[in-house]
């Protein structure tokens, strides 16, 4: 199966290998889209702008319910994925698409509600994307974006391969002509959109405890070898298949060390049209 419908347009940094699909599918609104929560009403119509499985689209569409929510995403591989899980959820109100977040198939003022997770860091032109969604906005419609600062990333202990994983993620990603820390730029993206009100925010992601710390060191130690970020980094040079082996290695060591900590601020920002 074709899986990205603009493959020679932008490249997702994860690619969509089943280990960061099954990764992405643990999302939750309750988790990953607080923040936006309380501003959805029933009724409401909702656009989740590069949903990938649907997990937290799921939960935006139940706050919207009986309102349509349409999650539209370039991988038709998530996307079955996605329909496959509202159907066993027996909502109903949920539509999945197939759509470039550059070129929305959708008319102007469609939607009262516009969700991105982690969608402009992997975007070489975000700020074309950003007026594409606030397009198919209503007026008096609110978007909610969450965006990740990697280089708000802290490990402890600091093995040398914490931190040559944090310079291969970031070779890529701007290899890839994306920004690994776009949640710093959201204020300065948004100011320019003549918005009636915004409010600009973040979360920290903290490791630190035994399960939390192993899964996220095996999570990567999976990650850094079978995804799309281990393909490029071999492919352009960045690394080589034994040093990511290695890395991912040191991942999983650091994971399962007694005083393992990990922690990583993700931006979030609230804007109304």
């Amino acid at each position: 199966m074709k899986d990205d419908i603009t493959p020679n347009r932008e490249v997702y940094l994860h690619g969509h290998h089943p280990v960061v699909v099954d990764e992405h599918a643990r999302r939750s609104a309750e988790r990953n889209a607080a923040y936006l929560l309380p501003h959805l009403k029933p009724g409401m119509s909702l656009l989740d702008i590069g949903c990938g499985p649907g997990s937290i689209t799921v939960g935006l569409a139940e706050a919207v319910s009986p309102g349509r929510t349409v999650g539209v995403d370039m991988s038709e591989m998530a996307l079955e994925r996605a329909r496959a899980d509202a159907a066993s959820s027996g909502l109903t109100d949920i539509e999945y698409l197939a759509a470039d977040a550059y070129e929305l198939p959708f008319p102007d003022g469609s939607f009262d509600a516009v969700h991105l997770h982690q969608v402009l860091q992997h975007l070489s032109d975000p700020e074309r994307a950003m007026q594409e969604a606030l397009r198919v906005m209503t007026p008096g419609g609110v978007i909610g974006i969450t965006e990740v600062d990697w280089d708000t990333a802290t490990f402890w202990p600091r093995p040398p391969e914490t931190d040559r994983f944090l310079e291969i993620y970031d070779a890529v990603a701007l290899h890839n002509g994306g920004d690994p820390d776009m949640g710093r730029r959201l204020r300065s993206m948004l100011e320019p959109l003549d918005l009636s009100r915004m409010e600009i925010g973040a979360i920290v992601w903290t490791f630190g405890d035994a399960e939390s710390t192993e899964q996220w060191g095996d999570l990567w130690w999976s990650r850094i070898q079978e995804s799309n970020i281990a393909t490029v980094a071999v492919e352009v040079g960045i690394s080589t298949t034994d040093e990511l082996a290695k890395v991912g290695a040191g991942l999983h060591d650091w994971g399962q060390a007694p005083d393992a900590y990990f922690s990583i601020t993700h931006s979030q920002a609230l804007g109304w049209k």
